[in-house]
């Protein structure tokens, strides 16, 4: 287990800008920064006085509102991209990336990166074409329990997955086609990342899938089938409790299973018995077999505990930064992981 080195530590690091003010920017991804190997160089807003403030809060040497300016001065070697409004049907991220991939920078956005499949194959070629890193933040693919659950179910005791099943409470439009102008469009575009972000670090890339809507709440059932034969399901429960936690997920091996509960509590019912049915007396397993579970400690003032490092906001920066510097190649949270997003956005949106 290695620890994280702080930026002041550093004896070399990626000049980097970023660009927007959004509430992610605030909570999740700047106050980042000092985890990483990077100096923030610039930042970038439409709004002056927003860049300004944010340039202050954050620390950023200069600030921009116009990103073409912020490119010439400052010559990032990196850009962080954090924005939530869209130009036309398009988020305006997507344009953003394909700015700086012109300009020859690397670039991390957060989703969503696109609304089309067709804008995500575009940037996916900019990005070959321009030799540079693209990397979207897709949090639950850098999500430690997650990343737990992948590392498990491909090692050598839980044997091929059979199933998953997993809950969030997504809001699908009730009628396909509508424009993205419609909120209900544009809140299933920015959250349908999670869940299927989970589905694709864990068993991989959907081969296939259908949908069923609820009768009210906006939500539903879509039953998938995954590239490796794994069949799933996809409870959208839309009409949960807002007090209740938003994930569950459920991935199911062969005589094994693993139960990851709120994003942070991983159970790995490893391969046992409970003794023979109707005279077991006892409800305790031996220790090899006895269920694992981990999850966060509350008390210590660590980093693991911390939101921007248990739901994987952190270490989705880290992969990015260290992809950008050459130290090992981005293998989460590409642009064909987003290709695989949108190509579900598309189904279950007509």
């Amino acid at each position: 287990m290695t620890g994280i080195t702080f930026g002041y530590e550093a004896e070399t690091t990626l000049r980097v800008a970023f660009l927007g003010t959004s509430g992610h920017a605030f909570r999740n991804f700047l106050p980042c920064l000092p985890y990483l190997t990077v100096e923030l160089a610039a930042l970038w807003d439409p709004d002056p006085a927003r860049a300004e403030a944010f340039a202050r809060q954050f620390g950023a040497r200069r600030a921009y509102s116009t990103v073409d300016r912020l490119l010439e001065e400052t010559a990032p070697e990196a850009v962080m991209i954090g924005v939530e409004d869209f130009v036309g049907e398009e988020p305006r991220a997507a344009s953003l990336m394909a700015q700086c991939l012109r300009a020859g920078v690397h670039v991390w956005t957060d989703k969503p990166v696109a609304a089309r499949t067709d804008t995500v194959k575009e940037l996916i070629a900019l990005r070959d074409r321009t030799d540079r890193v693209a990397a979207v933040g897709m949090k639950t693919m850098f999500n430690p329990a997650y990343r737990k659950a992948r590392d498990i179910i491909r090692g050598p005791d839980f044997g091929r997955p059979t199933s998953f099943t997993s809950r969030y409470p997504l809001h699908v439009p009730d009628r396909p086609g509508r424009p993205l102008t419609d909120p209900a469009v544009r809140s299933c575009l920015g959250h349908i990342w999670h869940p299927i972000g989970t589905a694709l670090v864990t068993v991989g890339p959907i081969r296939s899938l259908r949908y069923e809507p609820a009768p009210a709440g906006g939500g539903g059932v879509a039953l998938a089938t995954f590239a490796d034969g794994t069949v799933g399901t996809f409870h959208f429960s839309a009409g949960q409790s807002g007090t209740s936690p938003l994930e569950r997920v459920d991935i199911v091996g062969e005589r094994t299973n693993i139960v990851i509960d709120n994003a942070s509590r991983l159970t790995w019912y490893r391969r046992g018995s409970t003794g023979p049915y109707g005279r077991t007396s006892s409800y305790f397993t031996d220790d090899a077999s006895a269920p694992l579970v981990w999850e966060p400690e509350m008390s210590l003032g660590q980093l693991y505990n911390s939101n921007n490092f248990v739901q994987g906001y952190a270490q989705s920066l880290l992969e990015f930064v260290d992809a950008a510097r050459g130290v090992r190649p981005l293998r989460f949270g590409t642009l064909e992981d987003a290709l695989e997003v949108l190509e579900v956005f598309a189904t279950l949106t007509g």
